[in-house]
C-alpha cells in the first residue's frame, strides 16, 4: 500500500507522532484530505481557526467588561445558584466576605485578561489552559445541567478552547508568532507552551 507523504508545517507527516499518528492509522485524515483537497484544507483551517479565537475572545471579554460595569458580585450565585457534589465548597466560598472579596475580581479580570489573550493571540495557550479552567468551575457549579445528563456550553467552550491551544491559533495573525522569535524566548523553550 503506497502512502503519500503530506508536511504539516516543516515536518512531514509521516514523522508525527501521538494523536495525529493515531488519527491516521484510523483512516480518519483520509477522509479529510479526500473530502477536501488538501490545499483547500490549509486554506480553510487558517481562517477558521482565527474566526473561532476572535469569537471566543469576545466573548470573554464581553463577559468580564459586563459585570464591572454591572457591579459584579458572586455570593448570590454561590450560595443560590450552585448546585451538585461540591456545593457545600461553593456555598462557603459565598458566604465568606473575604473569599467572595477574592473571587469577584478573579472572575471579572479573568474573563477579561482571557478574553484579551485570544484576541490579540498572545499567550493564547496559557489564556485557553485559564479559559478552560474557569469554565470547569462554572460547569461543576452547577452540575449535573439542567437540560442534559451531563452536557451543556461549558464542556463545548472547554473543547474550543482545547482546540485553539492544540492549533496553535495565536500563530495566526496574532502576536505569538512575533513573540516566538524573540531572543529570551528562543532561549527559554518553556516559555513556548504558553504561545501558540
Amino acid at each position: 500500500m503506497a502512502t503519500r507523504a503530506h508536511s504539516v508545517g516543516s515536518v512531514p507527516r509521516t514523522q508525527v507522532t501521538g494523536w495525529v499518528s493515531l488519527v491516521k492509522r484510523a483512516g480518519i485524515e483520509r477522509v479529510w484530505t479526500d473530502a477536501l483537497p488538501e490545499t483547500l484544507a490549509q486554506s480553510v483551517l487558517g481562517p477558521v481557526t482565527l474566526l473561532l479565537r476572535l469569537t471566543l475572545g469576545w466573548i470573554f471579554v464581553w463577559a468580564g467588561f459586563d459585570k464591572l460595569i454591572r457591579g459584579f458580585s458572586a455570593s448570590a450565585f454561590l450560595l443560590h445558584g450552585t448546585q451538585g457534589p461540591l456545593t457545600f465548597w461553593f456555598h462557603s466560598l459565598g458566604g465568606s466576605q473575604m473569599a467572595t472579596n477574592i473571587v469577584n475580581p478573579l472572575v471579572v479580570w479573568g474573563e477579561i485578561l482571557i478574553g484579551i489573550t485570544l484576541i490579540f493571540g498572545i499567550f493564547t495557550r496559557a489564556g485557553a489552559f485559564w479559559g478552560a479552567v474557569m469554565m470547569m468551575l462554572y460547569y461543576l457549579a452547577q452540575f449535573p445541567p439542567a437540560q442534559n445528563p451531563w452536557l451543556d456550553e461549558h464542556l463545548m467552550y472547554i473543547l474550543l478552547l482545547g482546540l485553539l491551544g492544540a492549533l496553535g491559533a495565536g500563530r495566526i495573525l496574532g502576536l505569538d508568532a512575533w513573540v516566538e522569535r524573540l531572543p529570551w524566548v528562543k532561549r527559554h523553550h518553556l516559555v513556548t507552551l504558553l504561545l501558540g
